[in-house]
């Protein structure tokens, strides 16, 4: 009888907590989110170092496949520069109850701001693929054919 009842409770135990969640959720979903607060920041803090591990490491494993030498350096410098530059935006979000206007024209700005980034970059790219040799071109024609599958593959989900 124990067993029975044991997995009883077992099929019956995420229901419940799903239930819970559930009633409890309106009145969490309700609080106003202030984002100045110190937990906030210290996350928001967390994240960005978090991203800027990660991108240093991937500009690290990128480096080590290219094998960049002593003279590519200054080409590699520039080019990673420019991808450190990519990192976030700096513009101030609108209202939450901002119109659709501003909302518009906030994206408008990220896009703009980012087109011109993605051109920096681009002409970052072709100043260090003009600095590799052919073995080197090929690996990273590779390393950015692949990172843009990865990054597609990801907004479609």
């Amino acid at each position: 009888m124990t067993t029975q009842r044991n997995a009883i409770i077992h099929r019956l135990l995420p229901v419940l907590v799903v239930a819970s969640l559930a009633a409890a959720a309106p009145s969490v979903w309700s609080q106003p989110i202030d984002t100045n607060t110190p937990a906030t920041q210290d996350n928001t803090a967390a994240r960005q170092a978090r991203l800027q591990q990660h991108l240093q490491g991937r500009l690290n494993r990128m480096a080590e496949r290219l094998q960049i030498t002593p003279a590519q350096q200054g080409a590699w410098t520039t080019y990673v520069n420019t991808v450190q530059s990519l990192a976030g935006t700096k513009l101030r979000r609108p209202a939450s109850e901002a119109d659709a206007t501003s909302v518009v024209r906030f994206r408008a700005e990220i896009a703009a701001e980012r087109a011109q980034k993605l051109s920096q970059l681009a002409d970052a790219t072709a100043t260090l693929q003009q600095a590799l040799d052919p073995q080197q071109q090929k690996t990273l024609d590779e390393i950015v054919r692949h990172a843009g599958r990865r990054a597609h593959h990801r907004r479609d989900l």
